[in-house]
């Protein structure tokens, strides 16, 4: 484990250059809260910060204030919180980008290469370089490559897991009676053994469900270069260097052949395609035994993990979610400051992460934290602890219960060593290929989901399929994301 990186801190947040170089006077060195490098001149500049959120949070406004009465004084900045929907993240976020109403956001469910592309983000390289030594500590070089577009960085990470394990959830009633255990190893023969027992001593419930809509599991061992859509993968969990068409990958065959079966002898629910639900609700509510996941360190109730893909990192895994500066702002030092101390500042990162002692958690003897008695995520008036993953950087912070309380240090071990890509850092850009991209997406739209979840036969679809795909210029994106990717790698 990098235990530079504990000391490195929580979300955002920087100082302005005119901070004596991003060093406050104390040489960069910052100081046990974190890295106090402003101090109040008597001029309070504000960065509004947009945040992705599942929850409604009426307190937002109580937390946004505790957090400005130490950020003004400190750090000669104040922010505005705006919290924003995930369903509704990418369009309104897109539009905040078109001017100056936003300085500080997270760069999520929209590529990064395609905000640099679209000139929508500030390069941070001079920021980065100058930043104080507490915030240098938190990210290594390799980590900010993931971020880099075009040899400049334009957005930071933020804390989660960098890489997943891939496996199954099963009812943890079932899985007692059928002697599973949390994070044991299965082949996928041997998950198919237990399909067909269970469906045949619970035969009222579906045996395998989609881990959400109509996605049977959010990636397996095929890395998509930073194309979310598979059109032309490194497969091997990325150990190889060939670009390839994924459905002419075994690991893909092989998948869809077990659940083409498993569909065909009634252990996947027959509507898999037009499911809305997540497999976690489904197990909870008895409907279903088990479905596939993908995971870190963390824990879900009413459901053992295990593993049949030992975990691996993804080449855009840094930049999936990390936060940058909008190029339209205008107080490009003050945005900066208000990152830099969102990562570095134990106080502030508590505050986002968190909210205010008492009203929305408590603490616990174990180093964890709770909802106060009676109320969730979803009803305590700020439930932002139930998504660090979603914050800038929750390292300082105090993990929820369910979690345990060396949460965070085991995640940052995770990271450190979770098998990475071959071409971690590169992500494609479809500018040269765009409308056979379109193309190709559209077919991909039509065939994976039902390859995926064995609703169609898989030879014969397959086939079908890559006739579609060579008509639309499928070898046209797989030259291209290779030609793109050679380069990336001589860098």
């Amino acid at each position: 484990m990098k235990m530079r990186r504990i000391l490195g801190g929580v979300l955002s947040a920087a100082m302005a250059l005119s901070l004596a170089a991003c060093g406050g006077g104390d040489g960069g060195k910052g100081t046990e809260k974190g890295g106090e490098t402003g101090g109040n001149s008597g001029k309070n500049e504000n960065v509004v910060v947009a945040i992705p959120t599942m929850y409604d949070l009426p307190d937002a406004s109580e937390v946004e204030s505790a957090i400005n009465e130490i950020a003004g004084e400190r750090y000669g900045v104040t922010v505005t919180l705006s919290f924003i929907p995930m369903g509704n993240w990418q369009q309104q976020s897109n539009l905040l980008l078109t001017g100056d109403e936003v300085d500080v956001i997270a760069c999520f469910m929209t590529p990064l290469t395609t905000y640099v592309k679209n000139g929508q983000l500030m390069e941070l390289d001079s920021y980065v370089a100058n930043a104080s030594d507490d915030f240098k500590g938190i990210w290594s070089d390799e980590e900010l490559q993931g971020t880099t577009v075009n040899g400049h960085i334009y957005g930071i990470p933020n804390l989660r897991n960098f890489g997943n394990y891939f496996g199954l959830d099963v009812d943890e009633e079932i899985a007692a009676e059928f002697g599973l255990t949390d994070r044991q190893t299965w082949t996928m023969d041997e998950i198919s053994d237990f399909l067909y027992k269970v469906h045949e001593a619970y035969p009222d419930r579906y045996a395998l469900v989609p881990q959400s809509g109509a996605t049977m599991v959010n990636g397996w061992t095929w890395d998509g270069l930073g194309d979310g859509k598979f059109i032309g993968v490194l497969p091997d969990c990325g150990q190889t260097t060939t670009v390839q068409n994924l459905f002419e990958t075994d690991d893909f065959v092989d998948f869809c052949s077990y659940t083409r079966k498993w569909y065909q002898d009634g252990l996947i629910m027959a509507d898999a395609l037009s499911n809305t639900e997540a497999s976690s609700t489904l197990i909870q509510s008895k409907k279903a035994v088990s479905g596939f996941c993908n995971y870190a360190n963390n824990n879900s109730p009413g459901v053992i993990r295990t593993i049949v893909i030992d975990a691996w990192s993804v080449a855009n895994s840094y930049a999936e979610l990390c936060y940058g500066i909008n190029a339209n702002s205008g107080k490009g030092d003050a945005a900066w400051t208000a990152l830099q101390m969102f990562y570095t500042d134990q106080e502030i990162a508590t505050l986002l992460q968190d909210g205010i002692e008492g009203k929305h958690y408590v603490k616990n003897d174990d180093g964890t934290i709770s909802y106060p008695e009676g109320k969730t995520a979803a009803d305590c008036g700020y439930g932002m602890a139930d998504l660090s993953w979603v914050t800038p950087y929750s390292g300082k912070t105090a993990p929820v219960d369910m979690n345990g309380a060396t949460f965070f240090t085991d995640l940052i071990e995770f990271n450190d060593s979770t098998m990475k890509s071959k071409a971690i850092g590169f992500a494609f850009d479809t500018s040269a290929v765009a409308d056979q991209y379109t193309a190709c997406a559209n077919i991909m739209d039509k065939y994976y989901n039902a390859l995926m979840c064995g609703t169609v036969d898989v030879a014969s679809t397959i086939e079908q399929a890559n006739a579609e795909f060579e008509a639309a210029g499928l070898n046209d994106i797989i030259t291209a994301k290779q030609e793109q990717l050679d380069a990336y790698l001589l860098r």
